[in-house]
């Protein structure tokens, strides 16, 4: 799945880097010039820039000499904390000054996708190193790929106020950062600004991978004009982004042999050999923390609602890591888990096995994600009389997540093509689809 937030220009870049990079300091080297040393699917070796994202900010594998120019960015080097503290507040990587003349309320946009949870247990709960790799290896690719789509469909700047005239093609940016836990986040206000941060707790989480790609908002065209982002491209079609990285993490999975369905409302990929109980068991999140810091701001004689968040933002530490050592004394989340799993009587096993062909022919392939999405269709006209074109793009999308998308943006091309051909069954008639 997909989903975005907003980051504001007003915003504490310091406080947003926190966020995101878990509180980790600056790499110690470069990961990129480190070999990869763990087999991939065809028995090779993974390329430096996957083994090594783990817990670490990553540029855009393929910035453009423009866009890094631009943000002030050195692509060869990993991001560092004080400029990812510029770029959240709009500024310049490397001497803090504006993007260009034209203010930005927005910083960037928050873009995270995320496994089923059978996805993130496989990978949490793989028998050796190498295997667990793999696994990160295949969210990390469909995760770019899914940028990729991305930047190619929002990558527009935008002339004029509003983009009232018009918008021209360009290069992005964005950052990663890989996360393996779903911790208890707390929306904490500045009363002093009145911005509205999230706070990652120390309190114990459920695993949960999932990857945040901070897309700059900052387009910069051929003929170097430095604009916003068309982010009404990016509202209307997140679905379809989900869609299609559940679709290209499917693929991935089967060129590393794991065997994998449908989830219960078809659309995201499952890993078949992890119980669905087990999934449920590591979904219920865990620890509300606000309730022990506002009481442990109440013991101080403050009043919470009226705080500055950088004083929140201590408090609601100390009171999740309280109850975290009171519980768990002190264990890992990860040792945790295994304690659970072991409890439960789980014990994972190697997924890996031989690459698995797409379904049939590809034109056998077109024909199943058509019948997917026309059955889906068929369900939302039982309500409505008319729906936007981009759930046609959505449910193509989610209809090649069982067959494979080798093609990738054009097999969902194909298949909307089908659609809008053969229209699709209603009330046992065959229906056309009408453009309006």
């Amino acid at each position: 799945m997909m989903t975005f937030r907003k980051i504001s220009a007003e915003s504490s870049g310091r406080l947003i880097t926190a966020y995101f990079t878990q509180e980790l300091p600056d790499p110690e080297h470069d990961f990129r010039t480190q070999p990869g040393k763990v087999p991939d699917a065809d028995g090779g070796r993974l390329t430096s820039y996957y083994t090594g994202r783990d817990g670490r900010a990553s540029w855009r594998p393929d910035m453009q000499p423009k866009i890094a120019a631009a943000l002030g960015i050195d692509p060869r080097t990993p991001p560092k904390n004080a400029q990812l503290n510029r770029l959240f507040e709009a500024k310049r990587a490397d001497n803090g000054e504006d993007w260009s003349r034209n203010a930005r309320k927005i910083s960037a946009y928050d873009l995270t996708m995320a496994p089923h949870k059978s996805v993130t247990l496989a990978a949490e709960f793989a028998p050796t190193e190498a295997e667990r790799a793999a696994i990160w290896h295949a969210i990390d690719r469909a995760n770019d790929a899914t940028m990729l789509y991305v930047a190619q469909e929002i990558g527009f700047a935008r002339r004029g106020h509003g983009g009232e005239d018009g918008a021209d093609p360009g290069e992005v940016a964005w950052v990663s950062f890989r996360h393996d836990t779903a911790r208890p986040t707390v929306e904490a206000r500045d009363a002093g600004t009145g911005q509205t941060y999230l706070i990652d707790t120390p309190a114990g989480g459920d695993p949960h991978a999932h990857i945040h790609n901070a897309l700059f908002n900052v387009v910069v065209t051929d003929e170097g004009h430095v604009g916003s982002l068309d982010t009404k491209r990016l509202r209307s079609r997140v679905h379809e982004f989900g869609a299609y990285f559940q679709a290209q993490l499917a693929d991935e999975l089967r060129r590393i042999g794991i065997a994998q369905q449908y989830d219960a409302n078809e659309q995201a990929t499952v890993i078949s050999a992890v119980p669905q109980d087990i999934s449920d068991f590591f979904s219920k999140g865990r620890r509300n923390v606000i309730r022990a810091a506002k009481e442990y701001a109440a013991a101080e004689g403050a009043d919470w609602a009226h705080m500055p968040i950088e004083r929140k933002r201590r408090i609601l530490s100390m009171a999740g890591l309280a109850a975290r050592l009171d519980k768990d004394k002190g264990t890992s989340d990860h040792e945790i888990w295994r304690e659970q799993a072991r409890r439960l009587g789980w014990e994972q096993k190697s997924l890996l096995g031989t690459p698995a062909a797409p379904v049939g022919t590809r034109e056998q392939r077109y024909d199943i994600a058509y019948r997917f999405a026309a059955r889906h269709l068929a369900r939302e006209f039982e309500t409505a009389a008319v729906i936007d074109h981009d759930k046609l793009r959505t449910y193509a999308a989610r209809g090649l997540i069982g067959t494979g998308i080798e093609g990738g943006v054009k097999d969902i091309d194909h298949v909307v093509s089908l659609i809008e051909q053969r229209g699709l069954e209603l009330g046992g008639e065959r229906v056309s689809l009408v453009q309006e």
